[in-house]
């Protein structure tokens, strides 16, 4: 339970509203005065302001397991963690109605992208000198509440990332990683950019090598 919280504004209002009075033959209005847009007419930026929402409830659920045992020479572990967000209401005006954020990306709220459930599974085997993590990431569908568009939806997401590590030495450790191993493209969206940049990631498959130093 959240009162008079520090939020940011939604974007889609205020452009609606510009939108609106272009429509009606206006110029200079406030709204058309916080929108910039590109030489070829798109927008480039909003201006938003910082306001102060009446109220935030909100509950949900974060579950978490783990397993290990002796496997090989080494330690097998499996671990798995849910987030499930049961409620997010809104309450701008402390007289006004409230609206559920759940399963939208909330661009006519106050909220941000809030897909109803999250979770994380891993297996993991290291020993002495070796140490193999695979995890599988899965991210549910949700609603795009975006004005004028013809799909409202944005479609579930499920990635899947490999670390291998090597201890050189005690203090020493070599490492490779791939995360995102089948080069899944973010789910689409219709956004600016095609995909929700709140929620996903476009980067599509990571290959990273490091080498850490313990002192």
């Amino acid at each position: 339970d959240y009162s008079n919280l520090v939020i940011k504004e939604a974007p889609q209002p205020i452009i609606d509203q510009a939108a609106a009075d272009d429509a009606a033959g206006l110029s200079g209005t406030e709204a058309q005065k916080r929108i910039t847009r590109s030489s070829s007419g798109s927008i480039s930026m909003v201006q938003l302001y910082f306001i102060n929402a009446s109220s935030i409830e909100t509950s949900g659920l974060d579950l978490s397991a783990r397993y290990s045992r002796p496997l090989l020479d080494g330690t097998v572990s499996a671990s798995a963690t849910w987030t499930l967000v049961d409620q997010y209401d809104i309450r701008v005006d402390g007289r006004g109605p409230s609206v559920s954020g759940v399963g939208s990306t909330n661009l006519n709220t106050l909220g941000r992208s809030l897909p109803e459930n999250r979770g994380e599974f891993g297996v993991s085997w290291q020993n002495h000198r070796h140490s193999l993590t695979g995890l599988v990431h899965y991210t549910s569908g949700y609603n795009n509440d975006r004005a004028g568009i013809t799909d409202t939806t944005i479609a579930s997401q499920t990635t899947a990332d490999i670390y291998y590590g090597y201890n050189v030495s005690d203090t020493l450790e070599l490492g490779v990683g791939v995360v995102n191993i089948a080069d899944k493209a973010p789910p689409l969206a219709q956004f600016f950019l095609a995909y929700d940049p709140v929620a996903a990631d476009p980067r599509g498959r990571v290959v990273s090598i490091n080498l850490s130093k313990r002192f």
